[in-house]
């Protein structure tokens, strides 16, 4: 079984959909990708005219009750024997706050490591493109203290351990919306990969001189309270230039 197993329900209008997912941290990651993205794609047997109004049911043991994520069908495709529907989402986070809270208490569970900081399994969109040309990267974990990052592309900018990324993250919501500066310092660089005709390695970090309205921002992504941030790389000082500005 995969990790995410679509079985369309029968139900009366909206249509529901059912996604089943091995583990909280799947369901959470999957949440935050479709929410960053604002669109997805989704396979069933089946296809829906566009404009259809749906709901996502997404489910797992680890939870008594599933979250529910509403969605308009933008497009649909037949691929092979199955169809490939593409999905428009919206979400209000506030009415699921007990189900993401209960999700994120069974994330600690799953974690083999015990950490006095949780991370969050996300897969945020960051602007990287000041960095090396055709540059791709996202955060796929945040905690109120780090966060780890991929880079992928053809060419990969210089990071080692104790170099500093200087970003700007900025909010989708009303009074959020002008940027602030988020700095990182690396901890740790993970091997270089081959992926297709370019390269992806990881990295970690953990968050330096945190003001309070940092901490509010990324406190709100950690709450799905801001799904859709606006994440950029500014630059990457050297460890000995992070050195100087401590």
């Amino acid at each position: 079984m995969s990790d995410r197993d679509l079985v369309p329900l029968i139900e009366p209008t909206p249509i529901r959909i059912r996604a089943y997912y091995r583990s909280a941290g799947g369901l959470l990651r999957e949440l935050a990708r479709a929410l960053n993205q604002g669109h997805t794609s989704l396979r069933a047997e089946s296809g829906l005219p566009v404009g259809t109004r749906l709901s996502l049911v997404m489910v797992t043991d680890a939870l008594r009750q599933p979250i529910e994520v509403s969605g308009t069908v933008t497009g649909c495709r037949r691929r092979g024997r199955r169809h490939e529907i593409g999905l428009r989402y919206g979400f209000e986070a506030a009415a699921h706050r007990a189900r993401l809270s209960e999700a994120v208490a069974e994330l600690r569970l799953e974690t083999r490591k015990p950490r006095r900081e949780p991370r969050l399994p996300t897969a945020l969109r960051v602007q990287a493109g000041t960095l090396a040309r055709a540059l791709r990267a996202s955060v796929s974990n945040v905690s109120r203290t780090g966060c780890r990052l991929e880079l992928a592309g053809p060419r990969l900018p210089r990071i080692e351990l104790g170099s500093r990324l200087v970003m700007a993250l900025s909010g989708s919501r009303r009074g959020t919306r002008a940027s602030v500066s988020l700095l990182v310092d690396v901890r740790w660089v993970g091997a270089t990969s081959r992926r297709g005709s370019g390269r992806v390695v990881e990295v970690g970090g953990r968050f330096a001189e945190l003001a309070p309205a940092q901490r509010e921002r990324i406190r709100a992504i950690l709450r799905f309270d801001e799904f859709r941030p606006v994440i950029r790389i500014r630059r990457v000082l050297p460890p000995a230039a992070s050195r100087k500005r401590r």
